[in-house]
């Protein structure tokens, strides 16, 4: 078990056990997580050189770029990019 503290309030990951991957979150009542990242394309780029699996090409959501990403026991991720300042101006 490993956590992420934010304030008073952690996020606790739970990795799977098994030697076989659990079942994918996607569709379940909790389909995804989604975490903020800085720069979405330096993340894409980190990722695909790990090999971690993409399900989704990145697509736009309302001023926010976002992709979905496979974490190591099968439950979704989705990271989001903010609109910065300059990505406003344009």
């Amino acid at each position: 078990i490993t956590s992420t503290a934010f304030g008073g309030v952690s996020l606790f990951w739970y990795m799977n056990q098994a030697d076989t991957p659990a079942a994918s979150s996607r569709g379940q009542l909790m389909d995804h997580i989604a975490l903020s990242v800085d720069d979405l394309d330096a993340w894409m780029a980190k990722l695909g050189a790990e090999k971690v699996a993409i399900l989704e090409a990145p697509y736009v959501v309302g001023p926010y770029r976002a992709v979905m990403i496979e974490g190591p026991s099968r439950e979704v991720i989705e990271l989001i990019q903010e609109p910065t300042r300059k990505d406003q101006r344009r």
